[in-house]
């Protein structure tokens, strides 16, 4: 029983024989691709050259924009002299033509008006203020127009509109305009 050997199997053909294929309709395949190749197009599109065209586009105007910065910034270079040569010449304009002092108007304004009622605007020209209230009832216009007649840069106020409610103590809205004080040019030369 030693004798016996193991046998291995050994194969000595090759088999050539392949299954055959069945061919696929070709109706089916090109509708697939093209919609593939259209999507691809798309995000390509979409997703790619718009993206980068937007940030192109960005950075352009980030540029202009900060070239438009340094332009401002250049012509305010010399914002304080400027200031200084105005306010200068605002003062000497004002002496000149008789007007009233700018900075003794502002003080009115502050003291007589905008501590005294909600100032929505106003304006200074050389012999007049304009003003615009609101939020105030007649009687504070009242007594602001008593109070602004007591001042020696004042010499006379208008109440040009106003509007109310029916109730009496309702808040309106006016305008009014205060006349300054100043001597013209030819009662300057007088003295």
């Amino acid at each position: 029983m030693m004798g016996k050997e193991k046998k291995y199997p050994s194969k000595t053909t090759l088999n050539l024989a392949q299954k055959e294929r069945e061919k696929r309709d070709l109706g089916a395949v090109v509708p697939v691709a093209i919609l593939l190749a259209l999507g691809i197009a798309a995000f390509c599109k979409f997703g790619v050259v718009d993206r980068l065209n937007a940030l192109s586009q960005a950075e352009a105007q980030a540029a202009q924009a900060e070239a438009q910065t340094a332009q401002l910034a250049d012509l305010n270079a010399n914002y304080d002299s400027l200031l200084q040569e105005y306010q200068s010449y605002s003062v000497a304009q004002s002496a000149l033509t008789g007007g009233a002092d700018p900075m003794d108007c502002l003080g009115l304004i502050e003291r007589e008006l905008l501590t005294k009622a909600d100032v929505t605007s106003f304006t200074v020209a050389p012999d007049t203020i304009t003003v615009a209230f609101s939020g105030v009832t007649l009687n504070e216009i009242s007594a602001i127009y008593l109070n602004l007649m007591k001042s020696d840069l004042v010499s006379g106020v208008q109440v040009y509109t106003a509007a109310t409610e029916s109730e009496k103590k309702a808040a309106v809205s006016a305008t009014m305009t205060v006349k300054l004080a100043v001597e013209t040019s030819g009662e300057g030369a007088a003295e």
